[in-house]
């Protein structure tokens, strides 16, 4: 076996792989990843090293390819290395391939459904009765592409009540059949179709194409795609059945009911739909949100200004999106540093910018550069390094003593030193670093959140309030990103990036894109953010693609928008009000005011309720009111 070529082992793997896996697509695209790579290998497979891999996953992440498909890729080259091993008798042989080393970190996507709107517009357009009859089933039934095209006249129990629900028996996905329903009122068309189907055999599948052969998912998926283009609406299989999810956790189907519909084995996999429309958490939420007013009754607002301050009305502009760099170029900074240092931080801030969210490369680019040129240039005052690896760990804690004698925060050390760290574990993993240095522990501060006070809050909402009524649409614009960030608690880097389609107002809700962690979420809005956004929508035309917040031509940048948002607070007599305080104080308020931790971690994004924790610590006077209540409690008990 030792002497097959690499299509030698292509094809033995491709038979290894339909054998174990028969009836699915894993061979099909194992195969296809693997062949990719071999393409770009000009050894043979007994060859392949750990640096080998990493140069095919960084040439990966330099097409731009998705997180997600460089993790199959590795995934599939994994098990290929595995299977190498096994037919070479030597199942101890080590795997080149490492998870925890080449695997990219995967963005973690909501649910692609549509909104109720978006489905009536797309079912509007739909004009034949088969057509509409496969689309029923992904919609109303959560069917795949797949298990639609597999589905058998023999499959579907019709009930003689008329109440009652279609039966369908679904062969899915890794040969598991399950049972799901359909609502009578929404199977119209699939009856239909039913009785006037003639030509085949009751074991054959149930939909044809127009030769009167078993219309292909390609087919489906080509009738979806025309469809969605004469409505205007993205429209996919897979998010027809998303949809279906989300209707179904929104009335009320139990998790363990629901991973039963949809045909998962685990429900992790389900329990992404929750995750995108919990009914508790928005419950939990406009629970909190009511109850805001009644927490700050007793403070005394500040006079909000007279008159609101005049801005200049900005004419009807094209839309707009966000221009996004290309490529990474370093090649202007520290030219006169010498190449050990130079290149090598380069070479890591150009493996970090595909990893990067597109809008913020730039941005996150200048940062490391600004705090890799603190760090070199101490390091090249010092005379002793020739190259990374004469580094020391009692040198990287004389760079952060020295750092903090000339002024600069625990923290602000600590984020260069994620930079540095950077840098010498991407060495590392090439080969070009033996060991890396032991990290220095740092005393970090633990400060309290900077929420704006009860009477703050208020006094700013009046003013907010007051302000609509005269609003001009540049005004409209600073309202609508006042109540995006007070009532969504978004970050200003997700609201800056919002686009049209990722707002649903009808459900009052807002998708948040590739957020922080490339952690993707749903939050919710008060009716107020809402009639706020819908205020300034109208005064701007807007395509789905195009972002919500800009101004003159331009997309909002974070400098404008903090200048917006503490204008604001100014002319309602509150200091220091910024995106984050914003942020902070919609933590506490919603905290204080009963929301359950773990609704409010989903809110913000967070991955733990550690992190929730810091921003949401209990407000002052709700401790106050509970050690007041505890003690009362106690001497009752001792009285």
């Amino acid at each position: 076996m030792e002497n097959r070529t690499n299509q030698q082992w292509l094809e033995a793997f491709d038979t290894y792989l339909r054998r174990r896996y028969p009836g699915r697509t894993t061979a099909k695209h194992y195969v296809s990843d693997v062949r990719i790579f071999l393409k770009g290998f000009p050894g043979p497979v007994l060859t392949v090293t750990a640096v080998d891999i990493d140069s095919f996953v960084e040439g990966q992440r330099a097409q731009q390819r998705a997180a997600t498909t460089i993790n199959r890729r590795v995934a599939a080259l994994k098990t290929f290395f595995d299977f190498v091993g096994q037919e070479l008798g030597e199942p101890e042989r080590e795997n080149p391939v490492s998870r925890r080393r080449h695997a990219a970190r995967a963005p973690k996507y909501l649910p692609r459904d549509l909104s109720d709107e978006e489905v009536a517009r797309f079912m509007a357009v739909v004009d034949t009765t088969r057509d509409k009859a496969m689309v029923a089933l992904m919609l109303y039934a959560g069917l795949r592409v797949k298990e639609v095209t597999d589905l058998r006249p023999t499959g579907i129990t019709v009930p003689g009540k008329k109440e009652e629900a279609l039966r369908l028996r679904v062969m899915g996905k890794g040969r598991k059949e399950r049972i799901v329903y359909l609502q009578r009122e929404v199977a119209g068309d699939l009856l239909t179709y039913l009785a006037e189907r003639t030509a085949a055999s009751a074991e054959e599948p149930l939909f044809r194409n127009h030769l009167g052969n078993a219309i292909a998912t390609a087919g489906v998926e080509y009738r979806v795609k025309m469809y969605a283009e004469r409505s205007g609406v993205t429209v996919t299989c897979h998010r027809l059945r998303h949809t279906y999810a989300r209707w179904m956790v929104e009335g009320g189907v139990p998790i363990l009911a629901l991973a039963r519909l949809m045909g998962h084995s685990h429900l992790q996999s389900t329990q992404r739909y929750i995750d995108g429309a919990d009914p508790r958490m928005r419950q939990e939420y406009e629970k909190a949100m009511g109850q805001t007013g009644a927490a700050y009754a007793a403070a005394k607002p500040r006079p909000p200004s007279p008159t609101p301050p005049a801005r200049p009305e900005r004419a009807a502009e094209p839309t707009v999106r966000r221009p996004l760099p290309e490529r990474f170029d370093g090649t202007q900074w520290k030219t006169e540093w010498p190449a050990w240092l130079r290149e090598e931080c380069l070479a890591w801030l150009a493996h970090q910018w595909a990893q990067w969210k597109p809008s913020q490369r730039k941005h996150h680019a200048a940062v490391r550069l600004s705090q890799l040129r603190i760090f070199g240039e101490w390091l090249l005052s010092q005379h002793t390094f020739q190259s990374w690896n004469d580094l020391q760990s009692y040198d990287i804690t004389a760079f952060a003593d020295a750092q903090l004698e000339r002024g600069l925060k625990a923290n602000s050390v600590r984020t260069i030193l994620d930079g540095v760290y950077g840098v010498l574990r991407y060495l590392e993993r090439r080969g070009k670093l033996t060991t890396v240095p032991c990290r220095p522990q740092l005393t970090l501060p633990d400060p309290l959140p900077r929420h704006l006070e009860p009477d703050e809050l208020l006094a700013l909402e009046a003013y907010v309030s007051q302000l609509r009524a005269t609003a001009g649409d540049e005004a409209k614009l600073d309202i609508a990103l006042y109540y995006v960030l007070a009532h969504g608690g978004v970050r200003i880097s997700e609201v800056l990036d919002l686009q049209v389609h990722d707002l649903d107002l009808a459900a009052r809700r807002v998708r948040i894109r590739d957020g922080k962690g490339h952690r993707d979420r749903v939050v919710c809005l008060t009716q107020t953010a809402v009639a706020a956004l819908r205020a300034f929508l109208a005064t701007v035309p807007h395509a789905p693609e195009d972002l919500v917040f800009s101004s003159r031509q331009r997309p909002l940048s974070y400098q404008v928008a903090l200048k917006r948002i503490r204008r604001l607070g100014k002319a309602a007599g509150v200091q220091g009000v910024s995106p984050i305080r914003l942020r902070h104080t919609y933590a506490t308020t919603l905290l204080n005011n009963g929301l359950t931790l773990d609704a409010l971690r989903r809110l913000m994004g967070h991955q733990d309720l550690t992190t929730t924790l810091i921003y949401a610590r209990l407000a002052d006077t709700t401790v106050q009111a509970q050690y007041q209540a505890a003690m009362e409690f106690t001497q009752d008990l001792t009285s």
